[in-house]
């Protein structure tokens, strides 16, 4: 028996009047799988869903006590709870979008449709159910917008004009669940056109000002966009890379491994594929606070990296994102130059690998990814021909160590601790030996050191140049 059949059968055995309600109606309708479930109960909703966790042996608690709402979670599906407010036409004006404010009651199966979801179903449209629903929970301007991309549908005229009506209300709505809606338009396959239509509204002004103050923030060649255009250029050759599997990202090698990688869960349900696209809209958020123009008028940015990764920092606890996921968008956004600073070099050296990773940690392959679609959007679509060609050479030259010749290039085992340099070569404690420890492990990567003997016989030679190994 699955899970729905579960609970329709729970139900039967209470005396209550309970009703299918919200998205799981409109899947039914529109033969899409059913995921979660939501329960609109003409009595007290959060006794029956504690019954039936103890009956099914379900995790249970409240979400909202003061509206008697509860979930119970089995095997994975969320089953929420909810005590009707007021009759059921009542209850259905609440919600969100018509498609949503359709109910079937358990039992006759009967469909209530107050608000017209099953011509809007047919339309292919969202619609708001009330005038004030934005108003109501501004989060809901963003799963409109989510929710529309999901089904391949369009945002109704009405309500569109209400989305950019009342779109300044996003910078006040819960930051969690904004985050979440976010995320879930990140993830989705044409994210960028999404993202695209949200600016059209005003929604991105409202939750990532960072971001559109970069509009009209004119840059030189070899650019052709300004840095807000550029920044959704870039995102959609991200897109693109990642729809082929990441395969141009080394160079056509590592494709499995790239894509074990950006499948990893960061935090709740966000991968690093999608944490990848947010990084992609960061990475020149700090262009705004550093344009400068010299005297012969070429625009720069210098350090915008460092700044863009302190304001990535307040922008992505504004949003609730957890302290792994920060990390990670930091050292994108932080190094996201690095390899077109190496494509200056006539080759990539171990050494040089071993420092990019020391410094960029895993999120190094991140930056690769990026840096492969920050060039191409440098550009217009279809127009950097083999301007790309550098770019991959380093990203493959970087991954190559990193997923072949991790152990000895990358990091390589410590041959030396800090105490034995000091008693070895009679030096004081301090951040100096830090960095003798530091180019040590880069004198590793390169083959140069292979044992302790060689290691203090380095150290020596670094700290008094005159010596020989």
């Amino acid at each position: 028996m699955n899970i729905l059949d579960q609970v329709i059968s729970f139900i039967a055995d209470q005396n209550v009047d309970a009703y299918l309600v919200g998205g799981l109606v409109r899947d039914q309708l529109l033969a899409r799988p059913v995921r979660d479930i939501d329960l609109a109960i003409d009595g007290d909703a959060s006794a029956v869903a504690r019954e039936f966790a103890n009956v099914r042996g379900g995790a249970f608690y409240v979400m909202d006590e003061e509206h008697n709402v509860a979930r119970v979670i089995l095997e994975d599906t969320y089953i929420d709870f909810a005590q009707l407010r007021g009759d059921l036409r009542a209850d259905l004006a609440t919600r969100d979008f018509t498609i949503n404010a359709m109910a079937r009651q358990l039992g006759t199966n009967e469909l209530s449709d107050p608000f017209h979801g099953q011509k809007h179903l047919h339309a292919k449209q969202v619609c708001a159910v009330t005038d004030e629903a934005f108003q109501n929970d501004p989060v809901r301007l963003l799963r409109a917008i989510r929710i529309a991309g999901e089904l391949g549908f369009a945002v109704g005229g009405h309500t569109e004009k209400l989305m950019a009506r009342d779109a300044h209300l996003l910078a006040f709505a819960s930051m969690e669940r904004a985050r979440d809606e976010l995320c879930k338009i990140l993830a989705q396959t044409n994210h960028v056109a999404l993202l695209r239509y949200a600016d059209h509204l005003g929604l991105l002004t409202a939750l990532l000002p960072e971001l559109t103050a970069l509009r009209n923030v004119e840059q030189t060649a070899p650019h052709v966009f300004p840095v807000f255009d550029h920044t959704l250029r870039v995102a959609d050759e991200l897109e693109a890379i990642q729809a082929r599997g990441y395969a141009e990202i080394g160079d056509g090698e590592f494709i499995a491994e790239l894509q074990t990688h950006f499948a990893q869960i960061v935090s709740a349900e966000r991968t690093r594929g999608t944490l990848l696209r947010f990084a992609a809209l960061a990475h020149d958020i700090g262009k705004a606070a550093t344009r400068s123009v010299d005297e012969a008028g070429a625009v720069h940015f210098y350090q915008h990296e460092t700044r863009g990764a302190e304001m990535v920092e307040t922008l992505m606890r504004r949003l609730r994102f957890s302290n792994a996921e920060i990390e990670i968008v930091q050292r994108v956004v932080l190094n996201h130059l690095r390899p077109t600073w190496l494509e200056r070099e006539a080759r990539v050296s171990n050494r040089a690998a071993h420092r990019f990773f020391r410094d960029a940690g895993d999120a190094g392959i991140d930056v690769c990814a990026l840096a492969l679609a920050d060039r191409r959007g440098t550009y217009a679509p279809n127009a950097w021909d083999d301007a790309d060609a550098l770019t991959k050479q380093v990203c493959a030259r970087l991954l190559e160590p990193y997923f072949r010749a991790r152990e000895t290039v990358i990091a390589p085992p410590a041959l030396i601790d800090g105490r034995m340099l000091m008693r070895e070569l009679n030096l004081e404690p301090g951040k100096r030996i830090g960095e003798l420890l530091d180019a040590i492990r880069e004198a590793q990567a390169e083959g140069e050191v292979k044992s302790r003997e060689d290691a203090i016989a380095f150290a020596r030679t670094f700290v008094n140049p005159k010596s020989e190994i």
